[in-house]
């Protein structure tokens, strides 16, 4: 039987290829007008409304997007295809690797004219009477996460201190007296009081720079600090030595090298943050980040904030080295110091808590990975071992399990700290601190006023005559006021 052809109409052609036509249009066309039609009616409702601020993200988004860098050429422009959502900005230094530009600020830092997180300029002559005692490090020293200049360790450390002061002047019985008494019972009563600090006006600095390492440091305290005269120096750091590889003497930002070698490759992710930039600028994703899929924190952090297991090594050849490289750069800022008081500080991190984790800092541990723990926990081992045999004559501590029996949360990643834990780690400073700026009691006067002197060689006299008054030798205390006048 012979099969038959199935005739198709032409009109059914037609029609068929006009409706794939009218639906291509109206996908291509269509839907774009009406994403923009949507747009501008969501504009249009929240400016006419006065609720533009309910896409503004979340406190925490908004502070982690403020500490994030912004990597900014000599003519203030950034580099293409480089992050630029974030608000600290920062360039490239010869001599520091990088650095903060000066004069800038956000809703949560100020960073004065000298590239300080202060909210005043530092004169290069020391005011009679200040004290400066200078924090440098990293993000930890720096305070990322906190919500204003004035909950900053070094603003904290140093209202301790002022606070000292003023204790001791208007409450001096409650302190170490600044002389000896003279009376067995008087001393006994004295070791039992605190002792006095130095009086002045204290000011404490913070010349951190979150992601600096100790190379950093060390040409920082160089070329910078040094300058403005400091009575002390607190060094805070520890986390980026021990993550950075050993052959990087200094933490650099900005793949500026690979932008070189391959630029149609940096061209092709710069015009693709440009789209991204401007897709996250419309309201109908600003909605959907605020209230359907909330923007996560690791969205905005910094390169050196991106946290990961392998960034410490197993190998324990290259963790020596990255230790060995640590401890050089700290035993040459000691050597630049001199004569200036300098405290070593281990910095805190989330592993020396294990024993005391809350949920939020559990979802830490576990969004790391597995093997962080074991590779962190033996890095600060090696660490504190190295540093505490290396500094015996140098004031070193170890803030590494400073929260292991702290049950409230103290990390809001693996290194940055929770506003009641930055009091916890600078009113720590301010102990070791205070031990710094001690004043022994002074010598007893009425002591050091009768000290015998060595007698005059004896002379002949003559016969003494006999004394022609017949008053009544002297009363001890008027012996003693005549001695005291001499």
């Amino acid at each position: 039987m012979r099969s038959r052809t199935r005739y198709t109409p032409s009109w059914h052609t037609k029609r068929k290829s006009s409706w794939l036509r009218n639906t291509l249009l109206l996908i291509f066309i269509g839907l774009p007008l009406l994403l923009i039609l949507a747009e501008l009616i969501a504009r249009g409702a929240l400016l006419a409304t006065g609720s533009t601020n309910q896409l503004a993200p979340n406190k925490t988004v908004s502070i982690a997007q403020s500490y994030a860098f912004k990597l900014q050429d000599a003519n203030g422009n950034s580099y293409p295809g480089l992050p630029d959502s974030g608000r600290l900005q920062v360039r490239r230094s010869p001599l520091l690797g990088y650095e903060l530009i000066p004069s800038q600020s956000s809703d949560y830092w100020q960073i004065n004219d000298q590239g300080f997180r202060q909210d005043s300029s530092v004169p290069i002559e020391k005011p009679a009477g200040e004290i400066r005692v200078f924090l440098v490090g990293g993000s930890t020293a720096f305070s990322n996460m906190a919500d204003k200049n004035q909950k900053a360790l070094a603003f904290k450390v140093e209202k301790l201190l002022n606070d000292r002061v003023r204790a001791q002047n208007s409450s001096p019985e409650k302190f170490k007296p600044k002389e000896t008494p003279y009376f067995a019972d008087q001393i006994e009563a004295m070791r039992a009081l605190p002792p006095r600090i130095r009086d002045g006006s204290y000011r404490v600095i913070a010349a951190a720079v979150p992601g600096y390492t100790s190379g950093n440091e060390l040409a920082l305290l160089a070329h910078k600090v040094s300058a403005y005269s400091p009575n002390a120096l607190i060094i805070l750091d520890g986390y980026e030595d021990l993550r950075s590889p050993s052959n990087q003497p200094a933490h650099e930002i900005g793949n500026v090298d690979q932008m070189l070698r391959d630029p149609v490759a940096q061209y092709r992710q710069h015009q693709s943050q440009q789209f991204n930039n401007w897709l996250n600028s419309l309201y109908l994703v600003k909605a959907w980040q605020k209230w359907v899929v909330p923007a996560d924190i690791a969205t905005f952090s910094s390169d050196y904030q991106i946290f990961g297991a392998e960034q410490f090594s197993k190998d324990p050849k290259e963790l020596q080295k990255r230790i060995d490289r640590y401890v050089y750069n700290t035993q040459q800022m000691i050597k630049l110091a001199g004569d200036i008081p300098t405290l070593i500080v281990l910095q805190p991190e989330i592993t020396g808590k294990q024993k005391a984790l809350t949920k939020e800092e559990e979802g830490i541990i576990k969004s790391l990975g597995n093997d962080y723990s074991d590779r962190v926990t033996n890095a600060y081992n090696v660490a504190e071992k190295a540093l505490s045999s290396k500094f015996p004559n140098t004031k070193f501590v170890s803030f590494y399990q400073l929260f292991q029996s702290n049950n409230q949360q103290a990390f809001s990643d693996p290194i940055h700290l929770t506003e009641a834990a930055n009091d916890k780690v600078a009113q720590k400073l301010y102990d070791s601190i205070e031990q710094l700026f001690s004043v022994l009691p002074a010598s007893n006067s009425l002591n050091s006023d009768i000290t015998p002197q060595p007698s005059p060689t004896p002379q002949p006299t003559p016969t003494p005559e006999p004394p022609k008054s017949t008053s009544a030798p002297a009363s001890l205390s008027e012996t003693l006021q005549r001695v005291q006048g001499q």
